[in-house]
């Protein structure tokens, strides 16, 4: 039964749909094909025509209905959704321009206020309506458009019971209709295959499900009707971000590997190949559990290694000489850095960063910019992050953008510290 609203709606678009229409009898059958196809395209006033034509010589036609409901509340939502964007508009742009006259912007403000407000309210209503819609569509059979727009209601509010709910009675006839119906595509399959796995959140089943629907497609179709079949199965931004859980559990894998591999080697005393492996880590996750204190140790111990052959005091001035080195490197005073790198060289010959930013320093005589040198204190900065040494991270990532100033990384990375020191300085 359609609303009172819904009754209202109707014979404006009745006579809308009709308009243009030539008379005569279509059968049924071609009707109703033609109205699907319209409606799956979004062309909603051709689609509603069809189906009336149909409600005209089959009144009962239960599809036909079901299609007519689904038109009305598609085009009731986006006219509400039309008029709440408009009011928006109207109150903001008032706004402006009494604050631009000098005049009381208040009663103004408070209405943008309540219309905004209202926000919350007009999201659940659409939530709900998302849910109608699906249960109607899956009347229709319709399972893997239902599980979309379900999926839709619950990416705008993950707590939405209703959307919960009817999230898992279309697994349940997801189920059903993968095991008992016969006469499904290939492509359909698949993709109910994937809808199904993505609602038990297994994202590599879903993934590779879909994967199959698509070459499918591909293989049987022409490349922009394949294209077209493909989005309308609902599938394609689901299928975007199993593809990306996938991928994250790969990478988390990966990273249980190295980290593992890592802390075997630490506990042989291989520090260099632990040191290694800690690094990659930390390139991919700063934050890896335990990943600082194994870094800080074998970052120690390589080095402990690396100069064993040094006295202390050296030792002690080579350490001394390239702060100073990064000092003026970070201010851009090249000339001063090249001393004070060419002096830790003198005291120690292996010193590998010594070495590394006399090159770049050279390299700067030339080229203005140098990403790659950007890059290589970007990553130097991480490395100090992970270890705990805000201090140097903040130095390296300045002399990053020196090098690099566009690099997105090294501007994040520097919000991301200064903003966890404000945090702590506000601290009690």
């Amino acid at each position: 039964m359609l609303s009172v609203r819904h009754r209202l709606i109707v014979p404006v678009l009745l006579a809308c749909a009709l308009s243009g229409r030539a008379q005569g009898d279509i059968p049924v059958a071609s009707e109703l094909t033609q109205g699907v196809e319209a409606y799956q395209e979004e062309r909603l006033m051709t689609a509603l025509g069809h189906f009336i034509h149909v409600i005209a010589q089959e009144p009962s036609n239960k599809q036909a209905q079901t299609y007519i409901k689904l038109i009305v509340q598609k085009l009731q939502d986006r006219q509400v959704l039309r008029a709440h964007e408009e009011q928006i508009r109207i109150l903001t742009a008032t706004s402006k321009v009494l604050e631009s006259r000098g005049e009381d912007t208040r009663d103004v403000d408070q209405d943008l206020r309540e219309v905004l407000a209202a926000q919350t309210q007009r999201e659940q209503a659409e939530r709900h309506s998302k849910c109608t819609m699906a249960q109607m569509e899956a009347q229709l059979g319709r399972l893997a458009t239902a599980n979309d727009l379900v999926l839709q209601a619950i990416a705008q509010n993950p707590n939405d019971g209703e959307a919960q709910r009817l999230l898992s009675d279309l697994q349940s006839q997801i189920r059903q209709a993968l095991d008992s119906r016969k006469d499904l595509s290939i492509p359909e399959r698949r993709t109910l295959e994937g809808f199904y796995a993505y609602g038990q959140a297994d994202y590599a089943s879903a993934s590779a499900a879909w994967g199959q629907a698509r070459s499918a497609l591909d293989e049987s179709l022409p490349g922009p009707e394949a294209t077209h079949q493909v989005a309308l199965l609902h599938f394609e931004s689901y299928e975007k971000i199993a593809r990306a859980h996938v991928n994250e559990e790969l990478e988390a894998a990966r990273l249980r590997v190295l980290f593992g591999d890592g802390v075997a080697a630490f506990e042989k005393q291989d520090f260099n190949k632990a040191l290694d492996s800690f690094r990659q880590v930390a390139l991919a996750n700063q934050t890896y559990p335990q990943l600082g204190q194994y870094l800080v140790q074998s970052e120690v111990a390589v080095e402990r290694m690396r100069t064993s052959d040094l006295s202390e005091a050296k030792r002690q001035e080579a350490v001394k000489a390239f702060a100073k080195g990064m000092t003026h490197l970070e201010k851009g005073d090249y000339a001063e850095a090249r001393s004070s790198f060419e002096t830790v060289l003198a005291l120690d010959p292996a010193h590998p960063q010594a070495k590394l930013y006399l090159q770049q320093i050279e390299s700067q005589k030339t080229r203005p910019t140098d990403p790659l040198a950007g890059q290589q204190h970007y990553e130097a900065g991480l490395m100090a992050f992970v270890g705990g040494d805000m201090e140097e991270a903040v130095r390296e990532w300045h002399i990053a953008l020196r090098f690099d100033p566009e690099n997105p990384q090294v501007t994040s990375a520097l919000n991301k510290v200064q903003r966890e020191l404000v945090s702590s300085n506000e601290l009690p």
